[in-house]
């Protein structure tokens, strides 16, 4: 696939599956053998990957991400992405805050024949932590 296609690939991925909660078409972006990395731990296979999404999407239901950036060469797509929403449900085990959240996230992608193979993801969990009003925020000396 050319570099252009796998853009267009991420890019329908994020709009479709991630702000149109659209979990109907995951196994149209992602491959059987997806994996997904980041730092609340690893999700292995297209059935693993896709609970955690539907996980998200109903403790966090007008999540909304925009991709502010995005770089791509050979097999990989990387982006930076700022992203919106309520918690209005359990996520990973902490219950509803009602708290509006915005996280920034960078994410490189590797695709294979037109899908989704592998996801790393980095992203400021304190921040978050702290919007939720989980963790304090410093105070300047």
């Amino acid at each position: 696939m050319s570099i252009e296609t796998n853009k267009a690939i991420v890019r329908r991925y994020v709009e479709q599956v991630l702000n149109n909660q659209r979990h109907d078409l995951i196994d149209e972006f992602l491959a059987q053998t997806v994996e997904f990395h980041g730092p609340t731990g690893s999700f292995i296979g297209l059935s693993e990957v896709t609970k955690w999404l539907t996980m998200f999407a109903a403790a966090l239901p007008d999540w909304h991400s925009n991709i502010d950036d995005m770089i791509a060469e050979g097999d990989k797509v990387v982006i930076q992405m700022t992203s919106n929403g309520t918690h209005q449900g359990e996520l990973e085990g902490i219950p509803a805050t009602g708290k509006t959240l915005t996280q920034y996230s960078f994410i490189l992608y590797r695709l294979t024949n037109g899908k989704i193979v592998e996801g790393r993801v980095q992203t400021d969990l304190l921040s978050m932590m702290q919007q939720l009003g989980l963790m304090p925020i410093p105070q300047a000396a």
